[in-house]
């Protein structure tokens, strides 16, 4: 299905939307008040008694006794949460009194049990009493539309229009938004289509039926109907932003670059086309424009909030963390409701920077999709902070619902040991899971690095070459076994370094801009003596991650060409930022640096 245009709603699509959220309201025995739009509204959207009932429409019907009772026993039955019996008895009501106000009450409390036929009949009641009510034509809609019987709805929708003429226009712009993923799209386009075709020469009927086309995947002729609204409203910008997102169907990343800068030259001042044009430069890999843009709408707006996440992400993505950092803290300051994701990627941030105690509130602080990987991510960083019990009951907390899951736990589990150096548990933990999942790569793997880290070098790479006949393309398993061959071998072992040069060729093809595979490089070319060549590898892996190690081997390249003042300052960050570092700490000792 074709992503719909983001658009603000108007008051009567925002009653229409509000309708939905009665079923809260009615369980809940409150009768008139309504919850909030799924958008924001330009204004705010009427309640239900703001449809006021002129008294000629009440019937003149005696309070009987057994009325009464009846009254009694439904609002009773709401309160002992009896939902289902609390319909039925307003709707037998609503059958006994033809009293617009209680047809009113019983639609409410029949969506609120989740009784939607009830709440139909109730609802058409209520619209037989007050035929001109606002607000009974717009729930009925709204259940029509619940139900997918769309070709009922066309009634009630022409007679609210008809009521509220001013709201025509904005109404066929958001159109689109009435709909959900259980909405039958060509029933959709065909009540789109009856609905505009007496407003041929407004724009905005044009774009609803573009939208509702593209719904249906009749994309140019979506484009046709966007060519006659963009000729009866002349750089409009709805029309603008949706033509170049139906563009991304067909047509190259410069194509739609090119249309969203000549659109974007004839509004300067539209931020949402600089939005739309600095996200195509970031899906086309172009993040230097991309910055250029988002930093224009910010010195127009600096409390932007798309631009400030779109340049901290691009940021990110350019591992300009200073910047990333200070744009995405801002963002999450602005919205803090709205930004639940963006605190994960500074708790990634803070981590990178061996800055534990703030990545530990950020991880903490993620809600949203992001969250579970949060969770994870908080296991190592805890961990780092000596906090071993909380680390563990981090690792419990993680649900495992499958067999996948359950290796993923063992190896966070075990990653625990491996920041607080105690390499025997972590190695026993894997050899454990191994025994319940012997083919798991990922726990051949980990086991290979705790070999390594417990200096059985033998072992390791034993467990590496295990690892790659399984997955022999993986470039993880390919870096690993290069470096380790690199990392235990001197210039004079030339079988083994022409094994490492195989197998980190190979990882760098597929991943020619990872710092770890580019360090990895870097290293062989030292053990090789070409240390020029060394040297240029790891400037660029330290220029992508400014990781102490890769900055230990890049300060070592140094030290050996001569320029040791530059290897000091390198060697002095690396311990300044992780002070137990063993390869850091092993390398200084070694080179007698001072």
């Amino acid at each position: 299905m074709t992503k719909s245009p983001a658009v603000r709603t108007t008051r009567l699509l925002s009653a229409l939307l509000l309708a939905f959220g009665l079923s809260a309201c009615a369980s809940m025995g409150t009768p008139s008040a309504v919850g909030n739009a799924s958008e924001p509204a330009a204004e705010a959207a009427p309640g239900l008694d703001d449809d006021a009932i002129p008294d000629d429409k009440l019937p003149k019907i005696p309070l009987t006794s057994e009325l009464l009772l009846r009254f009694l026993v439904g609002d009773i039955a709401l309160q002992r949460d009896r939902p289902q019996l609390a319909a039925q008895t307003w709707h037998d009501l609503a059958q006994r009194t033809d009293d617009p106000r209680v047809a009113r009450r019983a639609t409410e409390i029949a969506i609120g049990s989740g009784q939607l036929s009830i709440a139909r009949d109730d609802a058409q009641r209520w619209i037989d009493a007050v035929p001109d009510s606002v607000a009974a034509r717009q729930v009925m809609l709204s259940l029509l539309i619940r139900a997918n019987r769309l070709d009922e709805a066309k009634p009630h929708i022409q007679a609210l229009l008809a009521a509220q003429p001013e709201e025509i226009a904005p109404f066929f712009l958001q159109m689109h938004l009435l709909w959900d993923k259980n909405t039958d799209r060509e029933a959709a386009l065909k009540l789109t289509e009856e609905l505009t075709t007496p407003y041929p020469k407004l724009a905005e009927a044009h774009f609803a039926r573009a939208v509702a086309l593209a719904n249906v995947g009749r994309i140019d002729d979506a484009l046709k109907e966007l060519d006659e609204a963009n000729r009866l409203k002349a750089n409009w910008e709805p029309a603008i932003l949706y033509r170049a997102q139906l563009m991304g169907k067909s047509s190259t990343p410069q194509a739609r670059i090119d249309y969203l800068q000549s659109a974007e030259r004839a509004l300067p001042k539209s931020m949402a086309l600089r939005s739309a044009l600095a996200r195509e430069y970031v899906e086309a890999n172009r993040f230097d424009a991309a910055l250029k843009v988002y930093d224009e709408m910010l010195a127009l707006q600096p409390n932007n909030l798309e631009a400030l996440t779109g340049s901290g992400l691009v940021a990110l993505q350019t591992h300009d963390l200073d910047m990333a950092e200070k744009r995405l803290t801002r963002a999450t300051e602005l919205a803090p409701q709205q930004t639940g994701n963006l605190r994960y990627y500074l708790g990634q941030i803070a981590e990178e920077g061996y800055r534990f105690t703030d990545a530990r509130d950020w991880y903490e602080a993620v809600d949203g999709e992001l969250k579970p990987s949060a969770d994870k991510r908080l296991v190592r960083v805890l961990a780092r902070l000596g906090d071993i019990d909380g680390a563990q009951a981090q690792v419990k907390a993680i649900p495992a619902p499958n067999d996948e899951a359950k290796v993923e736990k063992i190896q966070l589990e075990a990653s625990i040991w491996r920041e607080v150096k105690q390499y025997r548990k972590g190695y026993d933990l894997l050899s454990e899971g191994l025994k319940r999942y012997p083919a798991s790569t990922d726990l051949i793997y980990d086991r290979s690095l705790f070999l390594d880290l417990m200096g059985k070098q033998a072992e390791a790479e034993a467990e590496l070459r295990r690892y790659l006949a399984l997955e022999p393309d993986n470039a993880i398993g390919l870096n690993a076994l290069g470096y380790t061959l690199a990392n235990h071998s001197t210039a004079s072992d030339t079988a083994r370094l022409a094994e490492s040069q195989k197998l980190l060729d190979a990882a760098l093809a597929k991943e020619p801009d990872n710092p770890t595979v580019l360090d990895s490089m870097g290293w062989l070319r030292y053990r090789q003596g070409r240390l020029n060549d060394a040297k240029g590898l790891l400037e660029k892996a330290y220029a992508r991650m400014s990781d102490p190690e890769i900055g230990a081997h890049l300060a070592e390249v140094l030290w050996q060409l001569g320029d040791k003042a530059e290897a000091r300052k390198l060697f002095d960050t690396a311990t300044r930022v992780d002070p137990s570092n063993e390869v850091v700490r092993e390398a200084v000792q070694r080179l007698g640096v001072k």
